[in-house]
């Protein structure tokens, strides 16, 4: 097989490549596919609700401030009625 650092070396051909599985071994870094997905789904929850809850406090927020706006009017209304 040819060294790909030479620079006159041709491209290995597919054939010379691998095509089987190969598992590693020694020290690598293995993660359960269960824990992952676990761990998204959670992750994913806690976005949603943390969303919610933030659009929940804005409503509530919004709710309130258009109560002081109609009672604003209705004092304007009842002033300029007396008037």
């Amino acid at each position: 097989m040819s060294d790909p650092t030479q620079p006159n070396a041709a491209p290995p051909s597919p054939d010379s490549r691998s095509t089987t599985f190969q598992p590693v071994t020694g020290e690598a870094e293995h993660y359960s596919g269960e824990g992952l997905l676990v761990s998204a789904y959670a992750l994913i929850w806690v976005i949603l609700l943390a969303w919610v809850g933030l659009v929940w406090r804005k409503q509530s927020a919004l709710d309130a401030r258009l109560d002081d706006l109609e009672r604003e009017i209705e004092k304007a209304d009842a002033a300029s009625a007396r008037s």
